[in-house]
C-alpha cells in the first residue's frame, strides 16, 4: 500500500471498500497488533479503525457493499390519505415520527 517517492518520502494511497476488506482479511491472518499491521502496510491507524467500524460494524462480519441505484429494491409508498382537500371533514389527529438514524427524527403532525 506504500509508494516510495524521491528521497524516501512515503505516500499513502486512498483505498476503496474492497481494498479495505482485503486489508482486514490480511490483518486477521497476520497475527499483528493494529499498530504494527498499519505500520507494515503504510496505513493510518485512525483510517483503519474508521473503515473497520464502517465495513465490519464491530461484529467482524463484512457488511454488504454499497449497491448501485439500479440494483436496489424500489421504495414503498405509504398513503396517509388526503390532507386539506375541499371541505374539512372530521379526521382523527395524526402524529407520525420517523427515526432517520444518527439521532435524527422527523415528526409530522395533523390536528
Amino acid at each position: 500500500m506504500q509508494a516510495t517517492v524521491n528521497e524516501g518520502v512515503k505516500r499513502r494511497h486512498r483505498l476503496n471498500e474492497q481494498a479495505w476488506l482485503e486489508a482486514f482479511k490480511r490483518f486477521e491472518g497476520a497475527g499483528l497488533t493494529v499498530e504494527a499491521f498499519c505500520r507494515r502496510e503504510g496505513l493510518c491507524r485512525s483510517s483503519f479503525a474508521r473503515w473497520r467500524s464502517r465495513l465490519l460494524g464491530g461484529a467482524g462480519v463484512p457488511r454488504q457493499l454499497k449497491q448501485d441505484a439500479q440494483s436496489q429494491a424500489p421504495m414503498a409508498f405509504v398513503d396517509l390519505g388526503v390532507m386539506g382537500s375541499g371541505a374539512p371533514a372530521p379526521c382523527p389527529a395524526l402524529e407520525l415520527r420517523l427515526d432517520l438514524g444518527a439521532g435524527l427524527t422527523l415528526t409530522l403532525v395533523r390536528r
